[in-house]
């Protein structure tokens, strides 16, 4: 197992884990568990699960991350007050799908179905900092309580809703994850040039 390392301070930072890869290896097969690690407090949450390229491919090219570094893509809380609220929301029908939420999503979990489930989202604040954070998302979104006995109501489990995270990374942690996602890429030998 590899384990790549994407700092946002000193004693936090994104694990990427994902199987040895070698050359007879497909490299939009390879997938990897993504972690947010905080030492000091002894927090480990398992909150994205992707394919290796894809991930660089966003870290690297995406313009999304360029506009994170020109301090373009703030999140306006007059629009939508929690990002991972509103996303919960629209999964459970009690409001519409919004690009504005989108543009902000980074990462998730609930594709693997292994609990718990976590979205993240990257943003820049009103400060110009950059936002990391994640939230919870409700994990019996069109399940029956026959189908999963230890189902709770969504109208009880949002009533102890909140972010897990919630962290600034500094901009040049963000540039040293762009090359990071390049240097991987070119080690082992992915493609980071396609469309996602």
């Amino acid at each position: 197992m590899n384990n790549l390392k994407f700092i946002i301070s000193d004693t936090q930072y994104l694990k990427i884990s994902f199987d040895s890869m070698n050359k007879d290896d497909c490299e939009v097969c390879v997938h990897c568990d993504i972690y947010y690690v905080d030492e000091e407090k002894n927090i480990s949450v398992r909150f994205g699960y992707d394919t290796i390229s894809s991930f660089c491919y966003f870290i690297a090219r995406s313009e999304r991350i360029q506009k994170l570094l020109r301090g373009e893509n703030v999140f306006d809380e007059k629009i939508a007050n929690d990002l991972g609220f509103e996303w919960n929301q629209y999964y459970e029908g009690l409001m519409q799908k919004t690009d504005i939420i989108e543009k902000y999503h980074f990462e998730g979990n609930t594709h693997k179905q292994i609990q718990p489930y976590f979205e993240s989202w990257l943003y820049n604040n009103k400060e110009g900092n950059i936002i990391f954070e994640i939230t919870p998302f409700y994990p019996w979104h069109n399940v029956t309580k026959k189908a999963n006995p230890e189902k709770i109501s969504y109208k009880k489990w949002i009533k102890d809703y909140k972010a897990v995270v919630k962290t600034i990374i500094p901009k040049e942690n963000l540039k040293q994850w762009i090359t990071q996602a390049e240097e991987v890429a070119k080690n082992y030998k992915l493609n980071l040039n396609f469309t996602k």
